[in-house]
């Protein structure tokens, strides 16, 4: 090793030196073509999730409307909602008798049941009337479901 350092001159030197750099330069321009190829898979991925989240955006608006058309917000009382209905120009019921119970039919699931009734037995609707309201209570929120009539 000492005679090849003894025997160096400055062209050997710049050749070693060069020599040596080129392969450290060689390994850095791998790394960075890696990364280049990432960076390019994931850009070809780019056209797809802007698809992806304009879609998103044009779900999310709608249903924005849709919550802020809807007259049952997610902090109004559904018995208040009821009695709102019922007072309605159409709808025209009076007072009403409503009758809240909870039922359970799978874990994770519950259905909040209101029976209405007139507030008074000697009170009658005609059906035009009954229908009104039940047409408004479903077609005001998306959340409340008549389901049975008696």
């Amino acid at each position: 090793m000492k005679s090849f350092f003894t025997r160096m001159s400055f062209p050997r030197a710049v050749i070693l030196f060069c020599s040596l750099g080129s392969i450290v330069l060689g390994v850095l321009v791998w790394m960075r073509s890696q990364r280049l190829e990432e960076v390019q898979q994931e850009l070809a991925r780019v056209p797809e999730l802007v698809r992806e989240i304009q879609a998103d955006a044009y779900r999310l608006d709608e249903l924005q409307r849709s919550a802020d058309s809807e007259q049952l917000k997610a902090q109004a009382e559904p018995l208040t909602y009821i009695q709102s209905i019922g007072a309605e120009k159409n709808v025209a019921m009076g007072q009403l008798k409503i009758d809240p119970s909870t039922r359970n039919p799978a874990r994770d699931i519950e259905d909040k049941i209101y029976k209405i009734s007139p507030d008074q037995k000697s009170q009658k609707y005609p059906r035009l009337q009954i229908a009104n309201f039940l047409y408004r209570l479903e077609e005001a929120s998306r959340r409340v479901k008549v389901t049975r009539l008696k």
